[in-house]
């Protein structure tokens, strides 16, 4: 019988060991992640003019971005949901897989980098982007919190710059949907609406889906934003976050 307990006691050690060895590695993943982004933060904020003068390079490029942008060409804009941690460079490759676990420059980053999805271009009337839900909070982790009206009425705006415009994005619906549930709401299908019936459709079924009425809506014309996150770490319900340009 003690060798038995014996035994049993190591075993747990060991699963307490493991476990603990995993949480470290997993937030100090995190802490080097999350100093890479300070990093280009800090880059952006070096090339930025002051007050409201808008400074371009040769290409027309905004001045902010062509540094980061010659350092890695697929980035595409930059993201950021003032008064929270997304604050990010948005990248976009041909397959959508490939910035799920890499940096900015192309290594291994369990977090991966907000990324764009593939079917969309310059032109697409909605720009879809994808990033996990970190347990530390970073990524889209904090827009599974617009469940709450109290936090959207505090977070209504989104700005999301191209490489060449800065752009201001009002939220039309936060809502979740699972992925292969009969009754899912295929919002990823959404990238390229050459039509006013889909676009109506996308925007009506994301505001039918929402947790609330936020007043605002959509037509026809006007630019849209997509945020895409796991709702909850280990199923398939995703939480979206739609928003209109301003």
């Amino acid at each position: 019988m003690k060798k038995k307990i014996t035994v049993i006691q190591v075993l747990l050690i060991l699963v307490v060991i493991c476990c603990g060895g995993y949480t470290t590695k997993y937030f100090y993943d995190s802490h080097k992640a999350q100093t890479g982004f300070e990093e280009l933060k800090q880059e952006v904020e070096a090339h930025s003019p002051k007050g409201d003068v808008v400074s371009r390079a040769n290409n027309g490029m905004l001045e902010k971005y062509y540094g980061l942008y010659t350092r890695n060409n697929d980035m595409v804009g930059w993201l950021n949901i003032p008064g929270t941690v997304v604050d990010y460079p948005v990248v976009r490759h041909t397959d959508n897989d490939f910035y799920l676990h890499k940096n900015f420059d192309k290594e291994y980053q369990f977090s991966g980098i907000p990324f764009l999805d593939y079917q969309c271009y310059d032109g697409t009337l909605n720009s879809i982007i994808y990033a996990h839900n970190m347990r530390d909070g970073s990524m889209f982790a904090v827009i599974t919190k617009f469940t709450d009206k109290a936090f959207y009425d505090a977070h209504k705006s989104i700005t999301y710059d191209s490489l060449y415009n800065e752009e201001k994005y009002e939220i039309i619906a936060a809502f979740t949907t699972k992925v292969g549930a009969d009754n899912e709401f295929k919002y990823y299908n959404y990238a390229d609406m050459d039509d006013k019936r889909q676009f109506d459709e996308y925007v009506s079924t994301a505001k039918l889906l929402s947790f609330y009425d936020t007043g605002v809506t959509a037509q026809y014309g006007d630019k849209l934003l997509t945020l895409s996150t796991c709702a909850h770490r280990a199923s398939n319900d995703r939480f979206v976050i739609v928003a209109k340009k301003v």
